[in-house]
């Protein structure tokens, strides 16, 4: 029974927690250590776009067709751990380096007063969800692929990976933490652990847990 218990908190305790993961990988070619990544604001014009957000319903169609670029800035501040990194006009092409782009599908704000109702803010209620499309592109240069499905390695069109991210508040409460926003608004922590994730992604050993404080084999 005791062991029923732990299971269950652990389980609680696991899927309460806010973040944003990989839900699904279309192109994954194995491409690192880009010359410079450029990121086009994402593109907001299919965007189920919910929720509380700033400014309320009238400034709402205000802060939709700004969210790509916020992200597109969140996203910069991330990646700029991996290359230099810039965000781009819709009208920029670069010639050289890696073009991050895609889409938001879902920025729900979910709802803060819900949120705060103990206990129920801890199974979910008024949680935030997001939903991001992103397709990284290798722009100049070459990039040859000796996979026979040529199609879903990427060759065409030079995509080196392209995946979907869920995530959001979940049921972390009203309190809130580093990464997720209590009684406030979500989308700031949504899009910015969305950034964090797609960096995670893209690195090899983002928190360099293989460097060793001591040159010395034990």
């Amino acid at each position: 029974m005791k062991n029923l218990i732990f299971s269950l908190s652990a389980t609680l305790l696991l899927t309460s927690c806010a973040g944003v993961h990989v839900s699904d990988t279309q192109v994954a070619s194995g491409a690192a250590n880009p010359e410079a990544i450029y990121i086009r604001p994402f593109d907001v014009g299919a965007t189920q776009y919910v929720g509380n957000h700033r400014g309320g319903i009238g400034e709402r169609p205000i802060r939709q067709s700004l969210a790509g670029r916020e992200f597109a800035d969140d996203l910069k501040q991330e990646l700029e751990r991996l290359a230099p990194s810039r965000v781009i006009e819709h009208n920029e092409v670069p010639t050289v380096g890696w073009l991050v782009e895609g889409s938001l599908d879902v920025v729900d704000g979910g709802h803060p007063n819900e949120r705060g109702v103990v206990p129920l803010d801890k199974f979910g209620f008024g949680k935030s969800n997001v939903a991001i499309h992103v397709v990284i592109s290798k722009v100049g240069g070459g990039y040859v692929s000796t996979d026979k499905d040529a199609n879903k390695l990427g060759q065409k069109g030079r995509v080196i990976y392209e995946f979907d991210l869920v995530g959001g508040s979940r049921g972390s409460g009203h309190d809130g933490s580093i990464y997720s926003p209590g009684l406030g608004r979500s989308e700031p922590f949504d899009f910015r652990n969305a950034a964090e994730r797609v960096m995670m992604a893209m690195s090899t050993d983002p928190h360099k847990y293989g460097v060793h404080s001591s040159p010395v084999i034990r």
